[in-house]
């Protein structure tokens, strides 16, 4: 009898043995697959979060995106902040993190990045606009696609242009006299061709070595252009109010302008 007893509570022991590891690895697993979860789930919302803002590759932070694509009229535009715009004809953000502008055809339409009010400063204060792009649906006469403007309330005309013309070089205008008056004297310099659809580097800079002046680097199809330039005295009167901007503005009347950009920033 004592024998059978020892038997039962040794089978009993072993019993619960094996149903105290089988339950300890079945919450082992559970924890291990709750915790990966929650991990999924976090990065998830990290790369919601992430789009829903700025992209991965283009900092958008205290830029505005400024468009006549809503109104159809190129004298009515509408301004937003960029970080949240996604989704839309005009403006629309890939999972890759490219970013896609596009504007109205017709001479004088646009959709453009530009440094918020508030962010004006004289040329001898350091700035850096980079980006890396590709053009498409090039109007016939071509499009401007980055510019040194001034936000003075009697300036009716960039400092500086940086466009594709029309017969597909990359070309910077300067307006030398009078950026106050209807009419300008210019200077142009003519840099590489473009091709559409190409690759396309651009730097802009303002106070290098806190010199007054604005500096170009353009890359595409394997040649670098540089080219600096310094305000003339006209725009002694204006010295303090330049800004920095880039997109589609069309100087043509059959194409809708297109970029798509793999990176873009401005730092200060």
């Amino acid at each position: 009898m004592k024998k059978n007893i020892k038997g039962f509570v040794k089978n009993i022991k072993i019993t619960t043995c094996i149903f105290t590891i089988l339950l300890s690895l079945l919450m082992f697993t559970n924890c291990s697959k709750s915790e990966h979860d929650n991990s999924e789930t976090e990065k998830e919302v990290e790369e919601t979060t992430t789009n829903e803002s700025c992209t991965s590759t283009c900092d958008f932070d205290d830029l505005l995106v400024e468009t006549s694509w809503i109104s159809g009229d190129k004298y009515d535009r509408d301004s937003f902040e960029a970080c949240g715009v996604d989704g839309e004809e005009w403006m629309d953000k890939y999972n890759n993190g490219n970013v896609k502008l596009k504007c109205l055809a017709t001479d004088g339409h646009r959709t453009e990045l530009k440094e918020n009010t508030g962010y004006e400063t004289s040329l001898d204060n350091y700035k850096e606009m980079y980006f890396s792009a590709n053009y498409t649906n090039i109007p016939e006469n071509g499009v401007t696609i980055a510019q040194i403007h001034n936000r003075n309330s009697n300036v009716v005309r960039p400092w500086i242009r940086v466009y594709i013309d029309d017969d597909r070089y990359i070309k910077i205008k300067e307006t030398e006299t009078t950026p106050n008056e209807t009419s300008s004297t210019y200077s142009t310099y003519t840099g590489p061709k473009y091709t559409s659809g190409d690759a396309i580097k651009i730097t802009v800079w303002t106070g290098i070595n806190n010199k007054k002046e604005g500096e170009f680097k353009i890359i595409t199809n394997g040649i670098t252009f540089t080219k600096t330039v310094s305000p003339s005295s006209d725009w002694s009167s204006y010295s303090n109010d330049y800004y920095l901007k880039a997109g589609v503005y069309t100087e043509g009347n059959d194409l809708q302008a297109t970029v798509e950009y793999d990176y873009f920033s401005i730092n200060h």
